[in-house]
């Protein structure tokens, strides 16, 4: 049975080493992501556009909670190389919206091939009952903090 936190400077150490033991665990920290040339941040926003149609980069910026001036930088080096196609916006002359190139989905789909199998490999050790609790555990962490971001997103929208 696990060990309780119930005071919260033992809760705050025991969410830290296991931030810094995940990071670790799926490389988050690593110069590239997956072994490729893309950094994790990179991949993530090409993960953004590909599952929103008509995103603008004020979409991601604020559904990232990222500086405007780093994703503008960084979706810059994306278009520069030839990975995202940023289109005027038909409804309003102030935004562009953002897609992916061809090269760019094949970018996109590559990367969810290659975490798709390292997430297989990580979990193939573990018992159908592991895998379950390990899900289960996930699925409170993202509920239990999830309410934390979703009662400062009401909030700042009043």
């Amino acid at each position: 049975m696990p060990q309780s936190h119930p005071n919260l400077p033992d809760a705050i150490a025991a969410v830290r080493g296991f931030n810094r033991f995940y990071t670790r665990e799926v490389g988050l920290l690593r110069k590239t992501f997956l072994d490729r040339p893309w950094t994790l941040g990179e991949m993530r926003i090409l993960y953004e556009i590909r599952n929103h149609a008509k995103i603008s980069a004020s979409d991601i910026a604020r559904e990232l909670e990222l500086d405007a001036a780093y994703l503008s930088r960084l979706l810059s080096r994306l278009v520069t190389k030839g990975i995202v196609i940023r289109t005027p916006s038909e409804t309003d002359a102030r935004l562009h919206e953002l897609s992916l190139s061809d090269y760019g989905q094949t970018i996109v789909n590559a990367a969810d091939e290659r975490q798709a199998a390292l997430t297989a490999d990580m979990l193939a050790p573990l018992s159908a009952a592991e895998r379950r609790q390990l899900v289960d555990a996930m699925t409170t962490i993202e509920t239990l903090l999830g309410k934390r971001r979703a009662s400062t997103s009401e909030a700042g929208k009043q």
